[in-house]
């Protein structure tokens, strides 16, 4: 048994693929790389207004004023056929590219249908084509016995189409199922030959002497038991989706609505394969012809495209260009959803998305440089520390308490206070906004340096413990620049 997803007039329908709304309209479709640009593929409501296959595009608009025109896009066109892969793989493995808008699966093997009547495949047909639906596509479904009975069911049914009995129905098809050339289709006609039925009944070798060679291809059409091989093959692990603007966008609104229904189609092709996003990129493509690339590494993997989409916004409320966007393409790095067996005092946060938002918010807020966790530097320099990047994965291990209690307790002043000091060798007296007066004790100097291999970096300073007449016990320190205290000692 064998299933067929076609997709009539697929190139017009991978263009309108972001743009639904515009199918109860007028839209022809046009090829700009055509040596003279024509309408290659036109909608049910084009035709109804007297727009015909090959006209330009100013007999398009002749016929019907209201007319859409769009461009041909491969990039489109091989973005739906990817999205329609991927759907057909996750209820066959056994597919191929037929054509352009074609995919033939074999489903052999597949338990679900083995032996099942004709609900239940009728059922399994609805939910692949259901799956190809939320595509944004409108596929036709068919199954037989044959790859050729399938794909004929297909191309003749407006949903899905289940062949039970293969003769009969190919017997009822037309003879422009069987797609003979002009002369042959128009000799069929004269003879009055309308069924694919009335031409088998001439016989092939009758037929031949009067078609010539065409004669056998049109039987080999017709056949209802051949069985070829497949040229199977494997979706790829791709997902990427783009968008040519017919006019230069200069405002944010449209490009946001565009991008969410980027993420609602890159989210549904990750949810029909297992995978999640764990790295978006964003390409911009300027009137200018410069292009902008954005890479969005995701802090918790996921395929939930309002994640992915706030994400994208709150990158694109600090972006400015010099120039209009004429292009835009979006395109996810996959990976398998990972599962984390946490311990019993173990927590994570409740929302990492939200999290990161935040962060990137403060970022531009206030700056990259002043965001992230302090880490101690790998130095003895008191106070020395940098910021980087949270990283909850791979936290420090909390320092024990035994350790913290083996050090003399200093309450820190942040920053620390400029004081005044006299005396040549020890500190006699001092001036600072919390203390005044002459020094009752002092103890030190303690003298360190360090980073003296290091150019603009070297750095040295003499503490002090010293306690005032009334009981105050600071540290002080003597640093190239000055005197400071920088904490009380309880």
């Amino acid at each position: 048994m064998f299933a067929v997803v076609h997709i009539p007039r697929f190139a017009l329908q991978a263009a309108l693929r972001h743009q639904p709304e515009l199918w109860p309209k007028p839209v022809a479709l046009i090829d700009p790389d055509q040596t003279t640009p024509r309408v290659v593929e036109v909608n049910d409501v084009a035709l109804k207004c007297g727009i015909a296959l090959g006209q330009t595009a100013t007999q398009a608009l002749a016929r019907c004023r209201d007319v859409i025109i769009r461009h041909r896009s491969l990039k489109q066109e091989a973005a739906a056929t990817q999205a329609v892969l991927q759907s057909a793989d996750s209820f066959s493995p056994h597919i191929e590219a037929t054509a352009p808008g074609v995919c033939t699966l074999d489903l052999r093997g597949i338990t679900l249908l083995k032996d099942a009547d004709a609900a239940k495949v009728a059922a399994w047909a609805a939910r692949l084509r259901e799956s190809i639906v939320r595509l944004n596509l409108r596929p036709r479904v068919g199954i037989g016995p044959t790859p050729n009975v399938a794909r004929h069911a297909a191309r003749w049914t407006e949903t899905v189409e289940i062949v039970g009995d293969a003769r009969a129905f190919i017997a009822t098809l037309p003879v422009a199922a069987l797609e003979p050339s002009s002369d042959v289709e128009l000799i069929l006609h004269k003879w009055g030959i309308r069924t694919v039925g009335e031409l088998i009944a001439l016989g092939q070798e009758a037929l031949a002497d009067r078609l010539g060679l065409e004669a056998f291809a049109l039987f080999a059409a017709a056949s209802d038991n051949s069985v070829r091989l497949l040229k199977l093959v494997r979706p790829e692990e791709r997902f990427e989706e783009s968008f040519d603007f017919e006019q230069p966008v200069e405002t944010m609104e449209p490009l946001l609505f565009l991008l969410r229904r980027f993420v609602d189609q890159i989210g549904q092709r990750l949810e029909t394969t297992g995978f999640v996003a764990e790295l978006v990129t964003l390409r911009l493509r300027l009137d200018s012809g410069e292009v902008i690339e954005r890479r969005l590494r995701v802090p918790q993997p996921t395929r939930e495209a309002n994640v992915l989409f706030r994400m994208l916004q709150t990158h694109l409320e600090s972006l400015r260009t010099e120039s209009s966007i004429v292009m835009v393409a979006l395109t996810a790095d996959p990976t398998r959803p990972q599962q984390k067996q946490f311990g019993l005092f173990e927590v994570a946060l409740r929302d990492p998305q939200q999290f990161q938002e935040t962060l990137a918010r403060l970022s531009a807020l206030v700056g990259a440089e002043r965001v992230g966790t302090p880490v101690v530097e790998d130095t003895h320099r008191p106070d020395a520390f940098k910021l980087v990047p949270p990283d909850f994965e791979n936290a420090p291990v909390p320092v024990k308490a035994a350790n913290l209690l083996a050090t003399t307790p200093i309450r820190r002043l942040r920053p620390a206070l400029a004081a005044q000091v006299e005396g040549e060798k020890t500190p006699v007296e001092l001036q600072c906004s919390i203390a005044n007066g002459k020094l009752k004790i002092a103890v030190g100097p303690w003298r360190s340096s360090g980073q003296w291999w290091e150019a603009g970096k070297v750095w040295t300073r003499d503490e002090w413990d010293v306690a005032t007449r009334d009981g105050k016990v600071l540290r002080l320190v003597q640093r190239p620049y000055g005197w400071f205290v920088e904490g009380m000692l309880d």
